[in-house]
């Protein structure tokens, strides 16, 4: 099945010189996704809206102003009206409806039906959308805090017929690539087709809901993924389990009253937590070689 994520991904990929991306919405897991595809030498335009309601209701994400402001060579820009999904890669542009979000572009388990498909540079319509993105005003410190402030002071309910937070942060998350040790060929654009397609779609999955920044080498990447993986509510409580020694039935029951019914059986999903917690937290936890539960590492105390 086509998912426009991955297209998207692998035309940002091609660009040489610059990038534009605009949107509407635009979460900050799937803007660090992207930006990862792009060249560090290749300039990138990034043109959004600043809506108070819609921050509010999780559709869009101010952070995505702070990871552009870590990251040099892209520039950021608002325009209060605008409505159109343009993405160039040089002179090659993808248009359609799809936001920058995971429901959008398919990176979920239940994801929109959207358009995303080539057009030409030349085209009336897309020229007369880039001449109207040139009034786009500077994103400032200033006014993401001064937007921020609104959303803190609202008291309303999501906007009706929107999902308040991508779908892959949705909910208890537990991982669902079965081998750890590739998620770091997901995570770099050249190395991903040595992947089967169910491989990235778990690893996808994976590193929505984790959020890691873009870039990274291998070791740091490692680092992150362990200090995010630990803090993710579901496996902390595994974790605190894991102080004493966590057998597997005990393990499968917390499974299934953390995160209930799912597309996989909690047996499976603790095998694979299991395999994250000795492959990201090699330092910390072991499987006795006798016994077969999970443990901390003598003398490992939890922080």
């Amino acid at each position: 099945m086509r998912r426009d994520g991955d297209l998207l991904v692998a035309h940002l990929a091609r660009a040489e010189k610059n990038v534009l991306l605009c949107a509407p919405f635009i979460k900050l897991g799937v803007a660090r996704r992207l930006l990862a595809a792009v060249g560090s030498d290749v300039a990138v335009e990034i043109v959004t809206r600043w809506h108070a309601e819609e921050v509010a209701a999780g559709v869009s994400d101010l952070a995505v102003f702070d990871l552009v402001a870590s990251r040099p060579g892209i520039t950021m820009r608002l325009l209060d009206n605008l409505h159109a999904k343009l993405y160039a890669a040089d002179d090659q542009l993808l248009a359609g409806s799809a936001d920058l979000t995971a429901t959008a572009l398919g990176w979920c388990d239940d994801p929109n039906l959207e358009l995303l498909m080539p057009v030409p540079a030349d085209a009336e319509a897309v020229l007369r959308c880039r001449a109207a993105l040139a009034a786009a005003r500077l994103a400032t410190a200033e006014e993401r805090a001064a937007i921020q402030a609104v959303v803190d002071g609202l008291e309303r309910p999501p906007l009706p017929n929107s999902k308040t937070v991508d779908d892959a942060m949705a909910g208890p998350w537990l991982p669902k690539l079965a081998a750890p040790e590739r998620l770091y060929s997901a995570y770099v654009p050249s190395a991903r087709d040595r992947l089967t397609r169910s491989a990235i779609e778990a690893a996808d999955h994976d590193l929505q809901a984790l959020a890691i920044a873009p870039g990274l080498t291998e070791p740091v990447f490692r680092n992150q993924v362990a200090e995010r993986f630990s803090t993710m509510p579901a496996v902390d409580s595994i974790l605190i389990a894991a102080q004493s020694d966590l057998s597997d039935a005990v393990a499968v029951d917390l499974i299934e009253t953390l995160v209930g019914s799912s597309d996989m059986s909690a047996t499976a999903r603790w095998q694979i937590v299991r395999d994250w917690l000795t492959y990201f937290l090699r330092d910390k936890y072991e499987i006795a070689p006798q016994s077969y539960v999970t443990r901390l590492r003598p003398g490992v105390g939890r922080e």
